[in-house]
């Protein structure tokens, strides 16, 4: 298992950084589409929670995406293996990790993902340690931008 670390301190509220992450049939609002990242679509009805599915497609993959964990505004995590183009090359298992830890003027979120490797997959390690983390810091510095730019009018 590979695991990968990202770290923000972000000036908003807790409250705000959640619902941007939580809200899943919003992220083509401030997440603009990226090599790795095409969309979040297929998204279960009702209310975002614990068991939500849905896909996230992109041109290495099929992620299918559920919700593991929602304690509003602290965690949030979600499990979603995906499956690589071509299939033949395996799969990688990936789970996300969010916790949310509220200072006085801010919020510090912690970003944890781990990978597992599975078939002819394993020996593109090390690109796809680079892709994940490339799009993983991507995202949070979006997600921090947006948030502040939010929290400040």
């Amino acid at each position: 298992m590979i695991e990968l670390r990202f770290e923000r301190d972000i000036h908003a509220t807790a409250e705000r950084v959640f619902t941007l992450l939580v809200n899943l049939r919003a992220y083509d609002r401030w997440l603009p589409r990226s090599t790795a990242f095409h969309g979040t679509t297929s998204i279960s009805g009702g209310p975002i929670g614990v068991g939500t599915t849905y896909l996230e497609r992109s041109p290495f993959g099929v992620r299918h995406g559920t919700v593991t964990g929602l304690t509003s505004p602290t965690v949030l995590n979600f499990e979603q293996p995906m499956t690589l183009k071509p299939s033949i090359l395996g799969g990688i298992g990936i789970k996300l990790f969010h916790t949310l830890t509220p200072q006085a003027d801010s919020v510090h979120l912690l970003r944890r993902l781990e990978l597992m490797l599975h078939g002819p997959a394993v020996l593109l390690t090390p690109f796809m340690i680079r892709a994940f983390r490339a799009e993983n810091e991507r995202l949070m510095d979006v997600l921090k931008k947006t948030a502040e730019s939010a929290a400040n009018g």
